[in-house]
């Protein structure tokens, strides 16, 4: 074998699966194109015979601009620095395959590949990703073993060229091991490979993983990458938010009593806007909102974010996060419980119940919620111990800041166009009968009201994802609501949260995910970045509190996002599915599926053994009253385990013998004869198998397409005096096998004087 040439091509290989594995997990093909059309160019400019490597004063110079182009983009624009720093090690990987490479630059771009791996780790949650990486794996081992080989060898051949006396005629040595030294290096390669895999097993089993951060800055702009879809602001001339690919972002399941429940639409809310800028046409978060922001642990138990009575039945939902981009969690309106063995914080306001994770968190995230089943009377004053000063607060780690929050005015009034709002709103009212003073702050009828308007809405305007494209001059909800009558969810929820507020209400704009698609294989909902949703929350006053409304129409929705079901469904779900128990198992891994996995394998062979019905139980059973039985002392016990190792010995032998035998008659192709004429033949063909072994041991092997006297024939050939033995020996072994000659002392004789002159050959050549 060729090791320089066997280790080249690995080593090319393992960069092009790093450059191909990262460019996925960013999702990005256009680098893969460029990346990848490069490095296989720099195979044929430096590898082939025609060749010429770039000069290293050449790569140095690009390199120090790539270094500047690095930093320049880490200064100015705040990338995300994962993925900057993966294009960083791909380009100087690319480069230096364009130039003259020893075991230096080889161990630069295995790092770098492995840098570069290390980022992609980040980047996705993909079970493909997941194979790839495994695949990665495999090659890089494989590649730092050749690697071993082929430094070593160049060393000695250092050390042998520098001894002799004319350094131009000191050969390479052969990486050899012994006779069959491919197989010895193909059982290294599986006995490091089946160390390394238990050796990772064991840890990732003993230590599970958090993914909660302690933060630092604006982290997240810098460590994770921009959920496309769900946005913590909407700007209403802007593309849609439900405008997103059909990439899963979340599973959710949602159970009573342990049942999931299915055919039903959620509403996900992640983010609470009750401000809007008419000049940026964008609504957000308010700073009165964030003021009431309060930072808290959260136990292993969890946290109660709201004191409910113990009677009160509750929902739960279970939700992972497959690769969150933001630190909002999305939760069900209202939330009252948080539990999650990845966040060890969150941050909640008990006025707006916007939730987020305290920390930066990268990866996938699980965590349960739980609300109540029915209305709970005056909920807002128990969130937080918020007016029962005797209740236990949680811990706080940072406490309110800013002015104080004044509940009254907050999410209250509106500045655009009011009166014509206002007007329009009551027009709607008038035909239902209702009536509302604007100047109260609640009324008794506010639940009607609302959904008489959110009615209208529904029932008078057009839903359309692609809505229509607003001038510099013209408002948003006003264009929406006096004019076109056709757009997507932001602007039914901000005209309906127009018209309340006109009224004196208050109103607020949540955005979030609509969870309408149901996988029936996992008993879960499946939320897609195209489910992204806009909808409208209303404080109906003391007893009642906030509501959400959805002012867009659910058919229109369903009947563009609809999902016809096929065979091909069924096996996006079973992919799907795969793909979600990948990340809860292997991406999420945490304390509570450690402890549940243990447990339950500990259970399990408990049972097991205990169990008299199972296999392992009656050995197990036999064991403990095999002294009693046999009644076995110190001495008949070590008799009987002596016994017992050669009777293993001899076994452990006897299949060596077989599996050896096996292999012999598959060398010599005498599988097709009878067993009588297989074991005749393979006695007296046996100098042939040690004739190829010792040849191969000196990196002569026979093609595929040779037959024995067409190797032998090229092999003397080439050198007649040192391989005619090996023509001599192909002559017996034709006389034999082919032509019906039985085998005599005289032709044994012969065939090891033939051996030990092949030997003698090969160990000259190699010491020459």
């Amino acid at each position: 074998m060729d090791l320089t040439q066997t280790f080249s091509r690995a080593a090319f290989y393992q960069i092009l699966l790093g450059i191909l594995t990262f460019c996925y997990a960013e999702a990005n093909p256009g680098m893969l194109l460029v990346a990848g059309s490069l490095v296989v160019l720099s195979r044929y400019v430096t590898d082939s015979p025609w060749g010429r490597p770039m000069p290293w004063w050449l790569i140095n110079t690009i390199a120090l601009g790539v270094v500047t182009w690095m930093i320049a983009t880490l200064a100015l624009t705040k990338p995300n620095i994962i993925v900057t720093m993966g294009h960083f090690t791909m380009w100087l990987q690319v480069l230096i395959l364009f130039g003259r490479k020893t075991n230096r630059e080889y161990g630069q771009l295995m790092i770098l590949s492995l840098l570069q791996m290390i980022g992609a780790s980040v980047l996705s949650v993909s079970i493909i990703y997941g194979a790839l990486l495994g695949v990665y794996c495999l090659l890089a081992m494989l590649t730092v073993l050749a690697f071993q080989l082929k430094s070593s060898r160049d060393r000695v051949f250092e050390t042998n060229r520098k001894a002799a006396a004319d350094p131009k005629r000191a050969t390479r040595p052969k990486p050899v091991v012994g006779p069959g030294y491919r197989w010895q290096f193909r059982a290294a390669t599986a006995v490091i490979a089946g160390l390394c895999t238990c050796v990772a097993v064991a840890v990732f089993i003993l230590i599970p993983r958090s993914h909660d951060l302690t933060p630092a800055g604006d982290s997240e702009s810098v460590l994770m990458p921009r959920q496309v879809g769900f946005s913590q602001q909407v700007r209403l001339d802007g593309p849609p938010i439900a405008q997103g690919s059909k990439q899963p972002v979340m599973n959710v399941r949602i159970e009573m009593h342990g049942v999931p429940i299915e055919n039903r639409s959620w509403l996900m809310r992640g983010a609470a806007l009750d401000s809007y800028d008419a000049s940026t046409r964008t609504w957000k978060r308010s700073q009165a909102a964030t003021s009431t922001d309060r930072r808290i642990r959260v136990p292993a138990r969890g946290i109660d974010l709201a004191q409910i009575p113990p009677n009160v039945p509750t929902m739960r939902a279970r939700i992972t996060l497959r690769q969150i981009g933001h630190r909002n969690l999305f939760t069900l309106l209202p939330v009252t419980q948080f539990k999650s063995d990845h966040i060890a914080s969150v941050v909640f306001s008990r006025e707006d119940l916007q939730l987020s994770s305290g920390g930066s968190v990268m990866g996938a995230v699980i965590y349960d919620i739980r609300w109540p089943l029915f209305n709970v009377k005056n909920l807002q004053e128990r969130y937080l111990g918020l007016g029962q000063p005797n209740h236990e607060i949680p811990p706080i780690l940072q406490t309110d800041t800013g002015a104080p929050f004044n509940r009254e005015r907050y999410a209250r009034g509106w500045q655009i166009q009011p009166d014509r709002i206002a007007a329009y709103a009551r027009g709607i009212l008038v035909k239902t009968g209702l009536a509302r003073d604007p100047d109260a702050d609640f009324d008794p009828y506010d639940a009607r009201i609302t959904q008489a308007l959110a009615s209208h809405l529904r029932q008078t305007y057009s839903y359309q994802i692609n809505g229509p494209r607003f001038s510099m001059d013209r408002e948003p909800i006003t264009e929406f609501m006096f004019g076109h009558r056709t757009g997507h969810c932001e602007l039914f929820a901000s005209s309906l949260a127009a018209m309340t507020r006109s009224l004196g209400m208050q109103a607020r704009v949540v955005t979030g995910f609509r969870a309408g698609e149901f996988n029936k294989i996992g008993g879960y909902y499946v939320v897609r970045q195209s489910d992204a949703h806009a909808w409208t929350e209303i404080n109906l006053g003391p007893g009642l509190g906030w509501r959400s409304y959805d002012a867009t129409p659910a058919q229109e929705i369903d009947r563009q996002d609809r999902l016809h079901r096929t065979w091909l469904t069924t096996l996006r779900e079973a992919y799907e599915h795969l793909e979600f128990g990948w990340i809860r198992s292997i991406v999420a891994y945490d304390v509570g599926t450690r402890n549940a996995l243990l447990v339950g394998l500990t259970n399990k062979l408990k049972s097991l053994t205990i169990s008299q019905d199972s296999f392992l139980g009656q050995v197990f059973t036999f064991i403990k009253i095999l002294p009693a039985a046999w009644k076995l002392d110190k001495a008949n016990t070590s008799k009987a385990l002596g016994s017992a190792a050669l009777a293993a010995i001899f076994t452990a032998s006897l299949l060596r013998v077989v599996v050896v035998r096996r292999r012999r008659l598959t060398k010599l192709k005498l599988t097709s004869l009878p067993p009588t004429r297989q074991r005749d033949l393979a006695k007296q063909l046996a100098f042939y198998i040690d004739m190829n072994t010792l040849l191969s041991s000196h990196s002569y092997t026979r093609s595929p397409w040779q037959n024995p006297r067409d190797y032998a024939l090229d092999l003397t050939d080439r050198q007649p005096k040192q391989m005619a033995p090996v023509l001599a020996l192909t002559d017996i072994f034709y006389k034999v096998r082919f032509g019906g000659q039985p085998m005599d002392q005289a032709q044994r004789q012969r065939t090891r004087v033939y051996l030990r002159q092949l030997e003698q050959a090969l160990s000259n050549e190699s010491q020459a």
